[in-house]
């Protein structure tokens, strides 16, 4: 079974990345946890494929599809979906910030479990802009909409996604 380039360079991160002060069983526990993240991760990223797809596929049922809805307030909805999807940036940032200082001993499995919530809600929270995008386009049937923040959260998703060489610098930085 052949190996993705994103498999080969995690598992070559993760040779080359080691808790330095740690024990090899917390190293395994990072890696055992920073891999149920990549899962997360994974799903979510379907996630924003699958309505990638069924907007191609109403695209395609309906030739004609202006949307449902027709409404003179629209575009108002339109720029506050837009300005969110802007916002997004600082709402992650925010979000990750409040869990990283959460009350709580600083232990290893502490940090882990911190690191792990972090970085599921920052994916969570890129992938909003997609779910945006579709809300506009069953709204008015515009495909430049669903696109334009398809597209951000793909951007976001670039940015915010897990790293296991940050969890083992934070996971150094806190045990010193």
């Amino acid at each position: 079974m052949a190996q993705s380039y994103e498999d080969a360079e995690m598992r070559e991160n993760m040779e080359h990345c080691s808790v330095s002060s740690g024990s090899r069983v917390q190293g395994s526990l990072l890696k055992a946890a920073f891999h149920r993240v990549l899962l997360i991760t994974a799903a979510i990223t379907a996630g924003l494929f699958v309505c990638a797809a069924a907007v191609e596929w109403i695209r395609s049922a309906y030739l004609n599809f202006n949307g449902f809805a027709d409404y003179i307030w629209f575009p108002k909805l339109r720029t506050f979906l837009y300005l969110m999807a802007m916002f997004n940036v600082m709402i992650v940032r925010y979000a990750v910030m409040r869990i990283y200082i959460a009350p709580g001993p600083d232990n290893f499995e502490t940090i882990v479990g911190r690191l792990a919530k972090a970085d599921v809600v920052s994916m969570i929270i890129c992938g909003l802009p997609c779910f945006y995008g579709l809300i506009l386009f069953l709204l008015s049937g515009d495909l430049v909409d669903f696109y334009l923040l398809f597209g951000l959260s793909i951007i976001y998703y670039m940015i915010y996604f897990p790293r296991y060489k940050k969890w083992v610098s934070i996971i150094d930085e806190n045990e010193s």
